[in-house]
C-alpha cells in the first residue's frame, strides 16, 4: 500500500528533512536547479511512503510556459517497481496531457512502461485528452 502526502498534511514535516535530502542529492540528475522550498511551494508536490512508512520519494508537476503540464520526479534507489505504481497512480489525478522530459534511459522505459509515447526527443507524453 502506497500513502501519499503533501505538503499541507501536518505529517509531510515528519518526512520532509529526508525528501528534501533525497531531492538535493537528486537535483543533477533530474535537470532542476530549483530549491525543495520551491518545488514544494509552487508545485503539485506528492511525496510517496511504502506500506512500512519508508520514503520512496516525490513526483512534482508543474505548468510551463507554453501551457502544458509537466511532471519530474525523484526516488530512492531500489525502488523502481514501486516508482512505475507511483507515477501511475499520480497520473490519474489529472485530466489532461502530460508531458515529461526523459534524463536517462531509465526514466525514459520507466515512462514508456506508465504509457508515455516520445513526443519529440528526450520529451514524452501521456495523451489524456
Amino acid at each position: 500500500m502506497i500513502r501519499v502526502l503533501i505538503p499541507k498534511d501536518l505529517e509531510f514535516k515528519v518526512f520532509e528533512a529526508e525528501c528534501k535530502k533525497l531531492y538535493e542529492n537528486s537535483k543533477k540528475k533530474i535537470c532542476d536547479s530549483n530549491s525543495f522550498e520551491f518545488i514544494k511551494d509552487n508545485t503539485f508536490f506528492y511525496m510517496f511512503l511504502d506500506s512500512e512508512d519508508k520514503l520512496i520519494g516525490g513526483i512534482y508537476y508543474f505548468v510551463d510556459e507554453d501551457n502544458k503540464l509537466f511532471l519530474n520526479g525523484f526516488a530512492r534507489r531500489g525502488t523502481h517497481l514501486l516508482n512505475l505504481e507511483c507515477l501511475r497512480l499520480s497520473t490519474t489525478w489529472f485530466n489532461s496531457d502530460i508531458y515529461a522530459e526523459a534524463q536517462n534511459r531509465a526514466s525514459a522505459l520507466c515512462l514508456i512502461r506508465c504509457g508515455f509515447k516520445r513526443d519529440n526527443g528526450k520529451i514524452f507524453v501521456l495523451k489524456q485528452t
